[in-house]
Protein backbone atom coordinates (compact mmCIF):
# COMPACT_ATOMS: atom_id res chain seq x y z
CA UNK A 1 0.00 0.00 0.00
CA UNK A 2 2.82 2.31 0.70
CA UNK A 3 3.87 2.24 -2.93
CA UNK A 4 0.39 3.26 -4.09
CA UNK A 5 0.15 6.17 -1.63
CA UNK A 6 3.55 7.52 -2.60
CA UNK A 7 2.57 7.34 -6.28
CA UNK A 8 -0.63 9.35 -5.66
CA UNK A 9 1.25 11.84 -3.52
CA UNK A 10 3.86 12.24 -6.24
CA UNK A 11 1.17 12.85 -8.88
CA UNK A 12 -0.56 15.47 -6.68
CA UNK A 13 2.66 17.37 -6.06
CA UNK A 14 3.52 17.17 -9.75
CA UNK A 15 0.08 18.53 -10.70
CA UNK A 16 0.35 21.39 -8.23
CA UNK A 17 3.88 22.12 -9.47
CA UNK A 18 2.64 22.27 -13.09
CA UNK A 19 -0.30 24.43 -12.04
CA UNK A 20 2.03 26.88 -10.29
CA UNK A 21 4.35 26.97 -13.30
CA UNK A 22 1.41 27.51 -15.63
CA UNK A 23 0.11 30.37 -13.47
CA UNK A 24 3.55 31.99 -13.39
CA UNK A 25 3.99 31.63 -17.12
CA UNK A 26 0.50 32.94 -17.81
CA UNK A 27 1.12 35.98 -15.60
CA UNK A 28 4.47 36.63 -17.31
CA UNK A 29 2.78 36.29 -20.72
CA UNK A 30 0.08 38.84 -19.80
CA UNK A 31 2.68 41.31 -18.53
CA UNK A 32 4.77 40.86 -21.68
CA UNK A 33 1.69 41.24 -23.87
CA UNK A 34 0.67 44.47 -22.12
CA UNK A 35 4.18 45.88 -22.50
CA UNK A 36 4.20 44.91 -26.19
CA UNK A 37 0.92 46.78 -26.69
CA UNK A 38 2.35 49.88 -24.97
CA UNK A 39 5.41 49.68 -27.22
CA UNK A 40 3.23 49.42 -30.33
CA UNK A 41 1.36 52.58 -29.36
CA UNK A 42 4.59 54.40 -28.60
CA UNK A 43 6.13 53.22 -31.87
CA UNK A 44 3.11 54.40 -33.88
CA UNK A 45 3.21 57.81 -32.20
CA UNK A 46 6.93 58.15 -32.90
CA UNK A 47 6.44 57.09 -36.53
CA UNK A 48 3.86 59.85 -36.93
CA UNK A 49 6.22 62.38 -35.39
CA UNK A 50 9.05 61.17 -37.63
CA UNK A 51 6.87 61.54 -40.74
CA UNK A 52 5.91 65.07 -39.72
CA UNK A 53 9.56 65.97 -39.06
CA UNK A 54 10.65 64.57 -42.43
CA UNK A 55 8.01 66.72 -44.13
CA UNK A 56 9.14 69.77 -42.19
CA UNK A 57 12.78 69.15 -43.13
CA UNK A 58 11.76 68.95 -46.79
CA UNK A 59 9.88 72.26 -46.48
CA UNK A 60 12.89 73.93 -44.88
CA UNK A 61 15.25 72.56 -47.53
CA UNK A 62 12.97 73.97 -50.24
CA UNK A 63 12.87 77.31 -48.44
CA UNK A 64 16.67 77.37 -48.20
CA UNK A 65 16.99 76.74 -51.93
CA UNK A 66 14.53 79.55 -52.64
CA UNK A 67 16.40 81.94 -50.36
CA UNK A 68 19.73 81.02 -51.98
CA UNK A 69 18.24 81.79 -55.38
CA UNK A 70 16.92 85.13 -54.11
CA UNK A 71 20.32 85.92 -52.61
CA UNK A 72 22.07 85.08 -55.87
CA UNK A 73 19.65 87.35 -57.73
CA UNK A 74 20.30 90.20 -55.30
CA UNK A 75 24.01 89.64 -55.57
CA UNK A 76 23.80 89.86 -59.37
CA UNK A 77 21.81 93.10 -59.11
CA UNK A 78 24.36 94.55 -56.70
CA UNK A 79 27.29 93.59 -58.92
CA UNK A 80 25.54 95.00 -61.95
CA UNK A 81 24.77 98.24 -60.15
CA UNK A 82 28.29 98.65 -58.80
CA UNK A 83 29.75 98.25 -62.28
CA UNK A 84 27.51 100.99 -63.67
CA UNK A 85 28.44 104.60 -63.86
CA UNK A 86 27.30 106.46 -60.75
CA UNK A 87 25.71 109.12 -62.95
CA UNK A 88 23.17 106.63 -64.31
CA UNK A 89 20.19 105.57 -62.14
CA UNK A 90 20.23 101.97 -60.95
CA UNK A 91 17.22 99.76 -61.75
CA UNK A 92 16.16 98.00 -58.57
CA UNK A 93 13.01 96.56 -60.09
CA UNK A 94 13.74 93.00 -58.90
CA UNK A 95 14.99 94.12 -55.51
CA UNK A 96 11.52 94.75 -54.10
CA UNK A 97 10.24 91.44 -55.48
CA UNK A 98 13.07 89.50 -53.87
CA UNK A 99 12.85 91.45 -50.65
CA UNK A 100 9.12 90.69 -50.30
CA UNK A 101 9.83 86.95 -50.16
Amino acid sequence: MTGKNSKVSSENSSTSFHSANYSSLLQAFHETHEEANRLVLSNNRLKGLNNWLEGRVKQLEDEILELKTDFDNLEMIYKASSSLDSSQPVNYENYETCRAK
